[in-house]
């Protein structure tokens, strides 16, 4: 791996599937959730430290709504090339989900990106990190060698059930599905494994998604 962190978007070569999987008894245990934080921050560990020709994508195909608002479920599927792929199944943390037998056996899968066919994009929703504490103590220091006044106040939009949160640490990313339409371009994500807005060339994955069906289609 790199010795300097990647940041910004990278090419994710998608020929292989990846399926984290936590077993019934760690579901039934309410330990599912550190299953899913394990598996997402080390994708992004190999994405900060790999190359950015050779990201991972996230995909959450069991993603739901519940009550209490958008769950991403108890299945992760990671989509990248068979090395950047094994190289997130020999890290620490994803090698002692092994050892402990807390997941379903993870296998490396081919896949077809059979363009034309209907798939879901896992988009980062920046919308809410202006009312974040590290944004706002940056705002009000650029204010302040501006010389320019500086009023503390909450800008965050509506709360919206529609978007996941996920946390990495201390800090939180906001992810929405949308379903679109598989191309040939190539699939370009975040570190994170997320990506951009459709606007902005959105890295459509072949997921057939539990929740496709309560998603708005890309125009």
């Amino acid at each position: 791996m790199s010795s300097s962190l990647n940041s910004g978007k990278g090419r994710c070569r998608a020929s292989m599937r990846l399926v984290i999987k936590p077993i019934k008894a760690v579901i039934e245990l309410g330990a599912a959730q550190d299953v899913v934080n394990t598996a997402l921050q080390a994708a992004h560990h190999v994405n900060r430290h790999g190359s950015k020709d050779d990201y991972i994508a996230v995909a959450l195909p069991t993603l739901c709504r519940r009550r209490e608002g958008m769950s991403a479920g108890h299945e992760i599927e990671f989509y990248g090339s068979e090395n950047s792929l094994t190289k997130f199944l020999g890290l620490d943390g994803l090698e002692m989900l092994v050892r402990r037998g807390m997941l379903v056996a993870p296998e490396l899968d081919e896949v077809y990106m059979d363009v034309g066919i209907e798939g879901t994009a896992y988009i980062r929703d920046r919308s809410n990190e202006k009312n974040t504490i590290g944004w706002r103590r940056r705002a009000k220091a650029r204010a302040e060698r501006r010389g320019r006044p500086w009023v503390d106040k909450d800008t965050s939009p509506a709360y919206n059930a529609s978007i996941l949160a996920l946390h990495y640490g201390s800090k939180v990313v906001h992810v929405k599905p949308q379903t679109g339409i598989v191309s040939a371009e190539p699939l370009m994500v975040s570190t994170y494994g997320y990506s951009s807005s459709f606007a902005d060339g959105a890295a459509v994955l072949p997921v057939a998604a539990e929740h496709s069906a309560e998603l708005a289609h890309a125009v």
